[in-house]
Parts: structure tokens; sequence; C-alpha cells
């Protein structure tokens, strides 16, 4: 009898730490990294929120190498063929990026360059442009207008008539969230939400943004980028758009 006793010990002994460790993993499991973990099948679809002013990615929006959502492969925007400076250029219509905006394009629109110039374009002007670029290169994207020729060769950002912009992002540019913000005359004591071309929705407030960066990788998609914002390990893929939260 007391052999008996001695080898069924050590059984129980195993059974009771083998309980012991996995309800320690279990416990760890409904902590802070679970959240993050779980945050799109928590967040509400994109479609249940009131949309609002936009601040539109320019890469993002015709980059072939986004993911699906709001465009798929088959559907996402092409490029055609226009003249420009005596030859044949592919091009993408600005009015895809137009689209974005929450307001539309009407009134003066205001185009800065990378440079620092400055320039206005009625509205009717602004639509009919079209955008080249080089998703891997740094340099800047060009705007013509094929009817009226109005062109901008270093495109930086548009701002509309009712506040709402298109934003460059070139290969390899990291843009503080905050000084984005402020170059298209947005507040910056506030929480945005970052809209993703998946339709993934992500809010940052004014901590986030303060360190947050917007960031044009090798391949030409622009990424965001939050040190100090908790949900989704800050980070967010192929941002299309930054939007006021209405709520």
């Amino acid at each position: 009898m007391k052999k008996k006793y001695l080898l069924v010990l050590p059984m129980f002994v195993l059974l009771f730490t083998f309980a012991s460790c996995s309800g320690t993993g279990d416990s760890s499991g409904d902590s802070e990294p679970a959240a993050k973990k779980h945050y799109r099948g928590e967040m509400k679809q994109l479609g249940e929120l009131i949309p609002a002013e936009r601040i539109v990615i320019l890469q993002n929006v015709f980059h072939p190498d986004t993911r699906d959502g709001f465009y798929t492969r088959e559907t996402r925007p092409a490029t055609a063929v226009i003249r420009y400076n005596a030859g044949d250029a592919a091009a993408y219509p600005i009015s895809h990026a137009i689209e974005f905006l929450h307001k539309g394009c009407e009134g003066t629109v205001a185009v800065a360059g990378t440079g620092g110039g400055k320039a206005e374009f009625p509205a009717e002007d602004f639509r009919g442009m079209y955008v080249m670029l080089d998703f891997r290169s740094d340099a800047p994207p060009v705007l013509y207008n094929p009817a009226t020729k109005s062109v901008v060769t270093d495109f930086a950002y548009a701002v509309t008539g009712d506040g709402e912009a298109i934003y460059s992002v070139v290969s390899g540019a990291y843009q503080n969230t905050n000084e984005l913000l402020s170059k298209v005359g947005w507040k910056t004591d506030v929480t945005y939400r970052f809209v993703a071309t998946d339709r993934f929705h992500l809010p940052a407030g004014p901590e986030a943004t303060a360190t947050g960066e917007l960031r044009g990788a090798l391949s030409g998609v622009v990424n965001g980028s939050f040190p100090d914002l908790n949900l989704a390990n800050g980070k967010i893929n192929d941002v299309l758009y930054i939007e006021t939260m209405v709520e």
C-alpha cells in the first residue's frame, strides 16, 4: 500500500503544477497586449461612423500595392496617357483623390510646393489636373492640367476652400503628424481618426500625434507610426486619410 501511494503522489503534484501554469497563461491573456491584439475586432465599422473633414494621402490613393478595401487590385485607379513637355506621360487623375474629400473641391485651392512656393488655382482647374509620380522615388509629384496648361512641378500639398487637404509623402520621407496638421491649418490639440486603405481605422490624440509620423516606405506606400499610442501597437499601414472625429 505504501508503494502505491509513492507512485500516485508525483502524478498528483505534476497535474497540480500543470494546472497552475495553465491558469497563469490565461490570466496574462486578459492583459493589455490582448486588448491590442483584438482591437480590429472590437472597433466600429467605418460605415457606422460620421464622416467629416479629411486630409487625403496622395500616394496611397494610387499605389498598386496598398491593401484592398476601398479599392481592389482590379478597381483601383489606373494611369492615363497625357501630353506633357511635348511627350507622352503616364499620369493619374487627381479627381480620384478628390473623391475621398468629405466636402469635395470648390472655390479656390491653395497649393504649396516642396521648395516653399505657393499658388492658387480655381477648383475647376485643380480638378482637371493629373498626377505624375514615381512611387519609389523621393522626387515630388508633378501636377498638370492638359486643358489649361496649369502645372505644379514640386507638389507638397493642397488645401481646398473648405479647409480639407491632399498631402504628399514621398518614398523615404518622414513627416511628423503634428507638423503635417499645422501646415494645412488644422489644430493639434484634438483627436483625429487615421483610416487605412483596407478600412481599418485608428484614433490618435494630441500626445500620439505629437510624436507620431507618416513614413514613406521605399516601396512608395505611406504608413503611420505612433510610439505613444497603445492601440494596435501604435501602427497603421497604408494611411489613406486623416479625418476629424465627430464621434
